[in-house]
């Protein structure tokens, strides 16, 4: 009798090749979180780390384009942080936004982030979802979406991908990787934001919303280097309202809180979006006028403090009685006052010390290296 040869099993010719795709995939993952990691400890800013995320997510992963859409803080919309347009170029803050329901079927945004769906692909996105038609770029067939979470049952928003450019059809395979990189992704956002709260908090007076001390001392230094560099001018205000301490005693606290308030949004209303305006303490403000040269500081300084003495002032207690308060302005400009931050600041602060001491509600000298011009 033969005997009967018993073959080996087969081997899996497919799992090595599995296998390496996995370390490659778990590889590109890792590296692309730690350039995020390291984009934090250089302490980027929130839209400079979202674009790092979204080339992390393209060149990583080799998708033609990525977008971020995140939740709003209410809860009720999500829209585009940032993106890629067609010409391959970043979007950031874009007028794009769906409302989202805590509903099945509502939307795919808001299946993805209440967790009735896990992800989303597909290579026909137009033949399939018609209604999106007027919502995704011309030309856009593959498209993938994932969750960004931060925690078990928690999704901050949804990562969105495409391939515009190459037409590369999506596979199964796609998701998996990018959904993990988008949880990771996730928690990164997430640090940012809170980073940036932190950060903003850390240089914004809290009353007013305005900027602090601390910023506008750090950023008159950046923007007087600036001027030096492109022999560029840069004007200087100083303002102080008149009487504040009568208004406190008189109306109270609350009063004057409500006061500082409303200065603080008119000076934003009055005010180019490029001037920076500052609460130095109490009721004294700070304005640098970029690419402003001293005649027309003065001209500012001269039409704020016009305009404020015609405004009733919208504080309940204090527009009962004539207007008990007005502005006292000093002005000094880089480089025809001084060349440095510190001497400037002082000469601003000398010019509204003569305003007030003039007898207040007036615009104080042009002060240039310690004398009146």
């Amino acid at each position: 009798m033969k005997k009967r040869k018993i073959s080996a099993p087969k081997k899996n010719k497919s799992l090595p090749a599995k296998k390496n795709l996995e370390r490659l995939i778990l590889r590109q993952e890792l590296e692309m979180f730690h350039r995020i990691i390291e984009g934090m400890r250089a302490e980027l800013s929130y839209v400079d780390l979202l674009k790092l995320t979204v080339t992390c997510v393209c060149k990583g992963l080799g998708y033609d384009r990525a977008g971020i859409f995140l939740v709003s803080p209410d809860g009720r919309t999500i829209g585009r942080a940032i993106g890629v347009d067609a010409h391959g170029r970043f979007e950031v803050g874009h007028d794009y936004e769906d409302p989202i329901l805590d509903k099945k079927g509502f939307s795919i945004f808001s299946d993805l982030v209440f967790g009735y769906r896990k992800f989303f692909y597909t290579s026909n996105i137009l033949e399939k979802f018609p209604d999106v038609a007027g919502k995704v770029d011309q030309g856009v067939t593959c498209n993938a979406n994932v969750p960004i979470s931060v925690g078990p049952k928690r999704n901050i928003g949804v990562l969105a991908v495409d391939n515009l450019f190459s037409q590369r059809r999506l596979k199964r395979d796609d998701i998996t990787s990018l959904a993990n990189f988008a949880t990771q992704a996730g928690m990164a956002i997430e640090t940012i934001r809170l980073h940036e709260q932190v950060r903003q908090l850390s240089m914004t007076d809290e009353l007013t919303r305005l900027y602090n001390r601390r910023y506008f001392e750090k950023f008159i230094e950046d923007e007087l280097a600036r001027s030096r560099r492109y022999k560029h001018p840069c004007g200087l205000l100083y303002l102080d309202l008149d009487h504040f301490k009568e208004v406190n005693d008189r109306f109270g606290h609350p009063a004057g809180d409500e006061l500082l308030k409303y200065i603080a949004q008119f000076l934003r209303n009055e005010l180019r979006s490029i001037d920076v305006v500052a609460r130095l303490g109490g009721d004294e403000f700070g304005v640098i006028l970029p690419e402003t040269p001293a005649s027309e500081a003065r001209g500012v300084a001269q039409r704020l403090q016009q305009k404020f003495l015609k405004k009733e002032i919208p504080v309940e207690k204090i527009s009962a009685v004539s207007h008990p308060v007005t502005l006292s302005i000093g002005v000094a400009c880089f480089p025809d006052s001084a060349d440095k931050a510190e001497d400037l600041i002082k000469l601003a602060d000398r010019s509204l010390y003569e305003a007030k001491n003039g007898g207040r509600n007036q615009v104080g000298p042009f002060i240039k290296t310690g004398k009146r011009k």
